[in-house]
């Protein structure tokens, strides 16, 4: 099955959010506390940017950085979050959790993922740190409503693992789960990574912000340059609809 290629890139505040549609992306992650590896936003930065963008929004569930093993009481927390994302008028969850064998802890997410009925639903970087990629992955997909994974391929950055994404790739295609490759992706090394897995959904966080940190803003024009970089690798993979469709244009439509 030949997918849409998307940029997803990282917001933590409207100012992020606005930017980022400026350039060209196709769907937030909104999280709170990067320095923790991203967690839950507020109510509040929930509501603000779902209401002052117009791409979809992708809200973080994650409420601390200790593990991806969660307690009752977490997940109580967890369903809660993902009600009020919701109700909010987010376009979906960014979602995730592990047993303690670093297996994919499907008696924790089933409440998380009831609450999320009419979302879309992304599985996070957990992934990386479970026993298995391709048993998580088929773990994943029998949750029924998971749309894609995000993953590194369990090394530190996606450009560390391009056999491991491949291989991800053709499993999810078989599963139809979309595979996301995200963490250390690079404007410029967008095209090799597409290329060379196959994957079309690109996550991206410091590689589109001024100094390549999270200390800075968004650089709506990085957001455009990787929106171009990565159509233009994506061509092979696209549908002929798509083709002849030609590419989205600046803050195109939802994906």
């Amino acid at each position: 099955m030949k997918r849409q290629p998307v940029l997803e890139v990282i917001a933590v505040d409207v100012e992020d959010a606005k930017a980022a549609e400026e350039g060209g992306a196709d769907r937030i992650e909104l999280v709170s506390a990067m320095s923790e590896g991203g967690l839950t936003p507020s109510y509040g930065v929930m509501e603000h940017v779902v209401s002052q963008v117009s791409i979809p929004v992708y809200v973080m569930i994650r409420p601390h950085s200790r593990s991806f093993r969660y307690s009752v009481d977490d997940i109580h927390a967890m369903t809660r979050d993902v009600r009020v994302a919701r109700e909010l008028g987010a376009a979906g969850i960014v979602i995730g959790a592990l047993t303690g064998a670093g297996e994919v802890d499907l008696i924790s997410l089933q409440s998380c993922m009831a609450e999320a009925q009419g979302l879309g639903v992304t599985f996070h970087r957990a992934i990386d740190v479970s026993t298995s990629l391709n048993e998580a992955l088929k773990t994943i997909n029998t949750l029924g409503n998971v749309e894609r994974v995000l993953t590194s391929g369990g090394k530190q950055t996606a450009p560390e693992a391009m056999l491991e994404l491949k291989q991800l790739q053709q499993l999810g295609q078989t599963l139809n789960i979309a595979v996301m490759a995200g963490s250390g992706v690079t404007v410029d090394g967008i095209q090799t990574l597409v290329r060379q897995t196959g994957i079309t959904e690109i996550h991206m966080g410091s590689g589109v912000r001024y100094e390549g940190s999270f200390e800075h803003p968004i650089d709506p024009h990085l957001v455009e340059e990787a929106q171009q970089q990565l159509l233009h690798a994506s061509l092979p993979f696209m549908d002929s609809n798509a083709i002849r469709n030609g590419p989205k244009s600046k803050g195109g439509p939802v994906t």
